[in-house]
């Protein structure tokens, strides 16, 4: 998109001059406008010029960070022309970043050159902006046509929740991640752990072609030996319900709470464990979210903790019949654990459940899950719930969330 300024100037500087040039018999005043009109046209020649030439390219169409962080943008505006371009503004639109530094700048730019415009913003809040467009404004040499250039290209931004420290044991044996097993039957065909030589009546897939290609003339052929592991999968359980938490601290109980749930998904990432989320919230068009346990699921569940707006009122709760006495968070996490993979670890983030809630959610361990529950409260929660599910009580404050 181009704005252009001065046509006015010079339709009407035009009007002026040529009439002069024409009737006026004196030879100063003619060279004069045409001198005039000659300067007029070479400076819209100049303006033009510019604006077919100069480019503006955006370096990256979508960034990452963690909230808190500093942010960096990078724009390469390109001269393709011969003519310089003298003093050109560019900038920035910010979006929704609180705090931002230099995102305007003075530049000029000499014949087949090109340079970076870049900014830093500060991400004080998470969510999903819209960066840019970005604009340079320019003219020729004596300003009498000033322009404006658009870049269409923008930069999507995710901030994720902050990164926070978390440390959770592991309740019964069964850990985060993968553990090493003695059971061939879990071996991971992706971990290799030693080369040996081939035996009568081993598969042809575990032939490591490539090696035995360099022991050829020993006669002999190389097979993998793999790690063999057991793979425990995660699934959290995000209750962002509002209208569950209490009013005095609601926005900083439900924060602290999706730090919690990403904390939980950065340290099972690491532990390449396989992971899944169910997020609860009315600001959910349905009311509940899934991403089901599986491999390379953290940048999408990040991003859905990102924008997960619970302000918004989305999805109505449906009422509790009067035979009922449980919430329906509790509803939507007795329904999802039914369809949970053995050996699961079902984690809950949220408010406390009370005892009876507890108590009806031991009915998934008949599907062989591992329930546990990290609880934001003002009061000392017990290490234990209703059926010796492990329980745990994250800080309202700190780098720590347990």
């Amino acid at each position: 998109m181009i704005y252009v300024q001065g046509n006015g100037f010079l339709i009407a500087g035009s009007i002026f001059l040529i009439p002069l040039y024409f009737f006026i018999p004196n030879a100063v005043c003619r060279f004069l406008c045409f001198f005039l009109l000659f300067i007029l046209i070479s400076s819209k020649f100049y303006s033009e010029y510019l604006i077919r030439n100069i480019k503006i390219i955006r370096q990256d169409s979508e960034l990452r960070v963690f909230r808190f962080e500093w942010v960096k943008m990078e724009i390469k505006i390109v001269n393709k022309g011969f003519l310089t371009a003298f003093m050109l503004l560019a900038g920035d639109s910010s979006g929704a970043l609180s705090v931002i530094n230099n995102n305007r700048n003075l530049h000029t730019l000499l014949r087949k050159s090109w340079i970076f415009f870049t900014w830093e913003g500060h991400c004080t809040e998470r969510g999903k902006f819209v960066i840019g467009p970005v604009y340079i404004e320019g003219s020729d040499p004596l300003g009498l046509f000033p322009f404006k250039l658009i870049a269409r290209e923008t930069t999507l931004l995710y901030v994720y929740p902050i990164n926070r420290s978390i440390s959770v044991k592991a309740p019964g044996g069964i850990p985060l991640g993968s553990i090493i097993s003695s059971n061939p039957l879990f071996e991971d065909t992706t971990h290799i752990r030693s080369l040996r030589p081939y035996q009568k009546g081993d598969e042809p897939r575990r032939i490591n072609w490539k090696i035995s290609a360099h022991t050829l003339r020993t006669g002999s052929l190389m097979v993998n030996e793999y790690e063999a592991t057991a793979s425990y999968p995660l699934m959290i359980f995000l209750n962002a319900n509002r209208n569950e938490y209490p009013l005095k601290k609601q926005t900083l109980f439900i924060e602290r709470t999706i730090e919690a749930a990403a904390a939980l998904c950065l340290k099972a990432s690491l532990e390449r464990q396989k992971l899944g989320i169910v997020i609860y919230s009315s600001g959910l068009e349905g009311g509940i979210s899934v991403i089901a346990p599986a491999a390379f699921t953290l940048v999408p569940i990040l991003e859905s903790l990102a924008v997960l707006d619970w302000k918004k009122k989305l999805y109505t709760e449906i009422p509790l019949q009067e035979d009922e006495n449980i919430r329906n968070s509790v509803k939507a996490m007795l329904d999802q654990g039914k369809y949970l993979s053995y050996g699961t670890r079902f984690f809950y983030t949220g408010p406390d459940l009370g005892d009876e809630a507890y108590i009806r959610l031991e009915s998934l361990k008949r599907f062989h899950l591992s329930l546990e529950y990290l609880i934001i409260d003002d009061r000392y929660m017990p290490a234990l719930v209703p059926g010796n599910s492990r329980r745990y009580q994250m800080k309202e404050k700190g780098h720590e969330i347990i």
